[in-house]
């Protein structure tokens, strides 16, 4: 029997079973958390509008992503420093996302190397998320790594040029870089990022001939550049409310981004920040987005039981998302529209 039965009860176990400024760190957010709260409140606020006698029958969860099909739309988002949660870090989450078979990305923040990561989970479809913290030369060499190793799409984050204040790390003087083991090689020159314009994503969809997916978007306007530019995918997030103190959740920013599906629907919509529950995911859905990516949800588990806790919480999840489904008269991800839904 697993030691958690909901996203909450794993939380609460979760801050039992490591150091505590750990978890502040986790579950810290830029400046004062604003951003982080609003994604929660603004998510909370949408509600569903169920259809009954709808012949729901089994509704199917499996969805395709460049080629692939995976079991839900649930998505595991990139996130850094995970072997301060777990000693095996990326390569446990990795092997949980495999478990549960749902896409995941890894990036050039996380401690495990794309090579070991590969190694350990060799038949795993994943995505590499680069930050641009580094010249042309060093950002060729990661799409390189990323086609040599067999990924299936490149992530390019946006949003996190520096470090921001987070108020929480300041008070507590934590350092998550004190603290587990590294097999990824830091960065080239975090620098760079600064530097770098729309030309980035055209260079890195050229150079790699895989699909490019936009991490941090918040605006209808830097979705139709990223488009413009060659991208393939819109990653809407304000990173967990981490980086900017914005005010602009994941919600008010999909409203407006999802138009583009108007004139493209082979557009894929990632979207996160806040979920932890399954009708949190309709609530994405039917905003428009294709898939719905959780980060804090998924450490939980990595904290309480490594890969087995991953895949719990994508378990607990995905049951929670079906069963909405068949009670809220939805057939299948077809039924997702923003007509199932009002504030």
């Amino acid at each position: 029997m697993h030691k958690f039965k909901t996203i909450n009860q794993a939380r609460l176990l979760a801050r039992k079973s490591i150091r505590i400024n750990t978890i502040k760190w986790l579950e810290a957010a830029a400046e004062d958390g604003f951003t982080k709260d609003k994604n929660i409140l603004d998510l909370k606020k949408i509600k569903i509008i169920p259809k009954f006698l709808n012949k729901v029958g089994n509704p199917k969860l499996d969805i395709s992503f460049f080629g692939n099909t995976y079991s839900s739309p649930i998505v595991i988002a990139p996130m850094g420093h995970q072997t301060q949660f777990h000693k095996n870090g990326e390569t446990e989450t990795a092997k949980g996302a495999e478990k549960s078979s749902v896409l995941s990305f890894f990036g050039t923040q996380g401690r495990i190397s794309l090579a070991d990561i590969r190694k350990k989970n060799p038949k795993l479809n994943f995505g590499w998320e680069i930050f641009p913290f580094g010249k042309l030369d060093w950002i060729n060499k990661q799409i390189e790594n990323v086609k040599k190793n067999k990924c299936n799409a490149i992530v390019v984050c946006l949003d996190a040029n520096v470090r921001s204040r987070r108020h929480l790390d300041i008070e507590t003087g934590y350092d998550a870089r004190k603290f587990g083991k590294r097999t990824n090689p830091l960065p080239q020159d975090v620098e760079q990022a600064k530097f770098y314009d729309w030309k980035l994503i055209r260079h890195i969809n050229k150079r790699s001939k895989l699909p490019v997916i936009v991490k941090g978007v918040l605006t209808l306007h830097d979705a139709k550049q990223a488009l413009k530019h060659g991208a393939k995918g819109i990653w809407i997030s304000n990173h967990g409310g981490r980086m900017l103190n914005s005010g602009i959740s994941t919600v008010e920013a999909l409203k407006k981004i999802s138009q583009i599906k108007k004139k493209n629907k082979r557009i894929i919509l990632i979207a996160d920040g806040g979920v932890d529950k399954g009708s949190d995911i309709i609530k994405y859905l039917c905003l428009g987005a294709d898939m719905v990516a959780i980060g804090r949800a998924a450490l939980y588990g990595l904290i309480i039981d490594g890969a087995d806790g991953v895949n719990e919480i994508i378990n607990i999840l995905n049951s929670e998302l079906y069963t909405a489904m068949i009670n809220g008269g939805f057939r299948s991800l077809r039924d997702f529209t923003n007509k199932r839904i009002y504030e």
